[in-house]
C-alpha cells in the first residue's frame, strides 16, 4: 500500500529509509515535496497498518493513504 508521510523540513531522509525498514515499509524515491515553511511530504510503500507501526519510532511523523496524486510526476 502507498502512503504519504509528513514530516519536519529538514528530516534526514536516509534516517527516515532506514527507520521505516525496521517497520516493514520502503521510502520512495522522489524528492520530497513541501508543505508550508514546516514541513514536507514523502510517498513510501508499507503495511496496511503502518500507521500503528511508525508510533514506536519515536519521529514525528503523519502517515495517510496515499492518492492518485503521485509525488514522482
Amino acid at each position: 500500500m502507498k502512503w504519504l508521510l509528513t514530516v519536519p523540513v529538514g528530516t534526514d531522509l536516509g534516517d527516515l529509509a532506514a527507520r521505516l525498514s525496521t517497520v516493514g515499509s520502503t521510502l520512495l524515491d522522489f524528492d520530497p515535496v513541501p508543505l508550508g515553511d514546516d514541513e514536507m511530504a514523502v510517498e513510501a510503500e508499507g503495511p496496511h497498518d503502518l500507521p500503528a507501526r511508525v508510533v514506536g519510532l519515536g519521529l514525528p511523523i503523519k502517515v495517510n493513504p496515499s492518492s492518485e496524486f503521485d509525488l514522482g510526476g
